[in-house]
């Protein structure tokens, strides 16, 4: 055990920029509720890099044949509160964590990637009761213990991925053998600094545990969301490698199947159809924050 990048990961977690406060209160109303507009615009209209940005998109070349817009709420309303809650979380967590390398945006376009799947799925298994926004941000914060490691320690992260685990459990034991803890510990340490709703910090916690049967909590099912996308969407945790979309048919059953046997009953068109969604939003939320 590295008892070394230990200290100086847990050092690093205590000097980890706090989230803006306004942003942990947003997460605390329900997306769905009537005063998550206004909530939201609050959140933007006192934050100026938010708000920037906010504006910006508002007034991207998609949006060239509409007017400008030059207040938050008009752009919020155009750009949707559900895209626009995106950006703003997307934004409040690379403020922290500065990605610079490819590796570093790989980490970043696995985030997004597993953060708009989890939310899709919740959309494709209709029994479940998950809040799909709820999933999103579960999903984007997943592996952000893995950003911590990688400011920290990058050689040591590059020898647990190239290590010859295969499984998640290898996975943690790879990291706790070389950097003392796993990244899921060092993730819902940083949720725990950052002050987030408990469910999310334990669904950071506990997204590699092994399923156990039928999810019996809201907590559980959280969870079996968030690690069914990062198995769905693994191959994108690593700089070069193929998107899952790009794979024949065969294979996309095989591996959306074997994260939740209850997806191969679905038509290949449908979960064509889940691969581009998380492909495009995953698309549009880089260019919106300045990562491609």
């Amino acid at each position: 055990m590295n008892h070394c990048l230990r200290d100086r990961l847990e050092q690093r977690l205590r000097e980890l920029p706090v989230l803006p406060h306004s942003l942990v209160k947003l997460l605390a109303v329900d997306s769905k509720s009537p005063e998550f507009f206004d909530a939201l615009v609050e959140v933007v209209e006192i934050e100026p890099g938010f708000a920037s940005r906010i504006l910006a998109v508002a007034n991207s070349a998609v949006s060239a044949s509409q007017a400008p817009v030059t207040t938050i709420r008009a752009a919020v309303a155009r750009i949707g509160a559900r895209g626009a809650s995106d950006l703003v979380m997307a934004l409040s967590v690379t403020r922290v964590f500065v990605p610079h390398d490819a590796w570093e945006k790989s980490l970043w376009r696995h985030a997004l990637q597993v953060a708009i799947a989890a939310r899709e799925l919740v959309r494709l298994l209709p029994e479940t009761t998950i809040d799909p926004d709820e999933a999103y941000v579960a999903g984007l914060l997943h592996d952000v213990g893995r950003f911590v490691l990688f400011q920290e320690g990058p050689e040591e992260l590059r020898a647990v991925d190239e290590g010859s685990w295969d499984t998640p459990a290898g996975l943690l034991a790879e990291e706790r053998e070389i950097c003392g803890l796993t990244h899921a510990e060092l993730g819902a340490l940083a949720c725990e600094r950052w002050k987030l709703p408990d469910r999310i910090r334990e669904c950071v916690r506990h997204h590699h545990d092994p399923a156990k049967g039928e999810p019996r909590t809201t907590l559980e099912e959280l969870i079996r969301i968030v690690r069914v996308a990062d198995l769905a969407m693994f191959p994108s945790a690593l700089p070069g490698s193929r998107r899952l979309e790009d794979e024949s048919d065969e294979v996309v059953r095989a591996r959306l199947a074997n994260a939740l046997p209850a997806l191969a009953n679905l038509p290949s068109e449908q979960l064509r159809a889940f691969l581009h969604e998380v492909g495009e939003r995953e698309t549009q939320i880089l260019h919106s924050l300045g990562l491609v």
